[in-house]
């Protein structure tokens, strides 16, 4: 992939921490079990995200700054045609990763934070994934549907990494996700 653009984006976010996922208007907890240990899940999200083949729609993503990346490093995702400036606020591998979006293509929100926790369960492991946001109106017309359409998007990634990681192995994680 190309890479990102660092331009400015059109819509800033408020700059937040960790605790934001504390006291967000909106939150999402979603859970999505995997056969992969922690370590092999922790080592393909914190991936350059250009190799998150595995989430669909994803394009022209990548870090910014010194390798390798941490706490305090930026990364743009483009996501479905929305593209997303991030600080990363957590690194502790091969645990937890958070981050807060500081701008983005489209007004969705005043703040956002998403967190990643793995934790080991059986032979596989769970990935908790917390959605932390004071919404835009974008955001809030959704209402209702909001919560179920970002959990079934979030699963359906999860499934995708799942087999990917079946497909591929603890070798590369850059190989092609089956199709969903």
């Amino acid at each position: 992939m190309a890479a990102p653009d660092r331009s400015p984006l059109r819509y800033p976010l408020r700059p937040v921490g960790l605790e934001f996922v504390d006291v967000a208007p909106v939150r999402y907890v979603v859970e999505a079990p995997l056969t992969a240990p922690v370590r092999a899940v922790w080592d393909a999200i914190s991936a350059d995200p250009s190799t998150w083949t595995w989430w669909r729609g994803l394009r022209d993503a990548g870090y910014f700054g010194v390798a390798p990346p941490g706490v305090g490093t930026t990364r743009q995702v483009t996501l479905a045609g929305t593209t997303y400036r991030e600080t990363m606020l957590v690194w502790d591998a091969p645990t937890r990763w958070a981050y807060r979006v500081d701008e983005c293509s489209v007004p969705i929100a005043h703040a956002l934070v998403e967190t990643w926790d793995i934790v080991a369960h059986g032979g596989g492991s769970v990935l908790r994934w917390t959605f932390a946001a004071d919404p835009r109106f974008g955001l809030r017309v959704a209402g209702p549907l909001r919560g179920p359409i970002i959990a079934r998007v979030f699963r359906t990634a999860m499934r995708r990494l799942d087999r990917h990681l079946q497909h591929v192995g603890a070798g590369s994680l850059v190989a092609p996700a089956p199709d969903a």
